[in-house]
């Protein structure tokens, strides 16, 4: 077969990279997803919890970040590419309606079966999509770690709740560090930055995109959980919180130099690992997301009941996370910092004893206060994207 007839499924390099229609319809699954994130955060405070939902996180996180390589890879307007995208949203609703109980029984094996199953259909589709291409090996590597890992996953779904943690935990770490070396093999290599290398303008859409829909989850908490109570009560009063916390972080989101991303993975040395990073300083933001969220989802429940230290820590940490991510998110990708973020860091934490007695809708105000003098004051200095290491400061 010819090496052009070979590569039809690959995008062509002369093409636009806009956004398609397909994968706004796969964010919306995200959103699903994270919205049942939120919701078993927030119906059992404890620390095991915690820790579950961030592995759950990681996995969901990691379907969504291959998904996006994929469809900036490969043509997003053909057929058979579309089938490997609505499958692997199919998998992933799976996914998400066994979030509540995955580490109890039926539902674990579900969650894993769909998540290893998903991306085993992909590999397997473009590897024969790919043949007698020379980017074939990149799909194989590929479905030869997530055959590896997915024993992983798989065999932890069948043991005890604590034992299950700890496996799954070690395994979406391993996915998503051999993606970042090209997942190595011996005989097959590694992927090179040439085959990882990815259409900036396409990735940084697709992140801010995202995350912008991410935003959606907080008000789509509150608002299940209002209910049909007075309007002028302190029912409505959280719902609006909820809105200011939004605006908020929207805000902080895309100020200084936010509209670079696609300068950085373009002009990185390895394109593809950068975009990498990209997508890890997003995941610890949209974990913020996923606590104010749960803390919304708290807080609308019952306004006026007294702040405990664990529903505390989830008031407190949802803007905490979004701000370090936001503050990593600069340094590492625009070789910028912001120092508002790290200081209301750094200030929002500090608060958290002292208004510990505060009610569930009172600390919610104060964090929102605080959000909403971060991301207004106005900032002072000029906005520059370096493309090496010299470190440009504005407050």
């Amino acid at each position: 077969m010819a090496q052009g007839r070979s590569g039809w499924i690959l995008r062509a390099p002369d093409t636009p990279r806009r956004i398609s229609y397909l994968e706004l319809l796969f964010d919306l699954g995200l959103i699903v997803a994270l919205t049942r994130l939120s919701g078993r955060l927030s119906g059992a405070v404890n620390w095991d919890h915690a820790l579950e939902t961030v592995v759950l996180l990681g996995a969901i996180w990691w379907v969504w970040t291959v998904t996006a390589y994929t469809t900036d890879w490969y043509d997003p307007g053909l057929p058979l590419v579309q089938v490997i995208v609505l499958v692997v949203l199919f998998g992933g609703l799976l996914m998400s309606l066994a979030i509540s109980s995955a580490f109890e029984g039926p539902n674990g094996i579900a969650f894993a079966g769909a998540y290893v199953g998903l991306h085993l259909f992909r590999g397997l589709i473009l590897i024969s999509a790919l043949r007698g291409h020379a980017l074939r090996v990149r799909p194989m590597r590929v479905l030869i770690w997530f055959c590896l890992t997915g024993v992983l996953w798989l065999t932890g779904a069948f043991l005890p709740s604590s034992i299950q943690l700890v496996v799954w935990a070690v395994a979406v770490v391993t996915d998503v560090t051999v993606g970042f070396f090209g997942y190595p093999l011996p005989r097959l290599g590694r992927s090179s930055s040439d085959e990882l290398r990815v259409a900036g303008e396409h990735l940084a859409e697709r992140y801010r995109q995202m995350f912008i829909v991410t935003l959606g989850e907080i008000l789509l908490v509150g608002v299940r959980r209002y209910g049909d109570p007075p309007f002028v009560s302190l029912g409505t009063a959280g719902v609006v919180l909820l809105f200011v916390m939004t605006v908020t972080m929207w805000r902080i989101y895309i100020v200084y130099v936010a509209d670079h991303l696609a300068t950085g993975i373009d002009k990185a040395f390895s394109p593809g690992r950068f975009a990498l990073v990209a997508a890890w300083a997003h995941l610890i933001m949209v974990s913020g997301v996923v606590l104010v969220a749960a803390g919304g989802d708290i807080v609308t429940r019952d306004p006026t009941e007294e702040t405990g230290p664990r529903t505390l820590a989830i008031l407190v940490a949802g803007p905490v996370v979004f701000l370090a991510g936001r503050s990593l998110y600069a340094l590492l990708v625009f070789r910028a910092m912001l120092w508002r973020l790290p200081i209301g860091v750094v200030v929002l934490s500090l608060a958290a004893p002292l208004i510990d007695g505060l009610p569930r809708i009172g600390v919610a105000a104060v964090m929102t206060v605080g959000m909403a003098l971060i991301a207004f004051i106005p900032h002072f200095g000029e906005p520059v994207y370096r493309t090496r290491w010299r470190l440009r400061t504005r407050w």
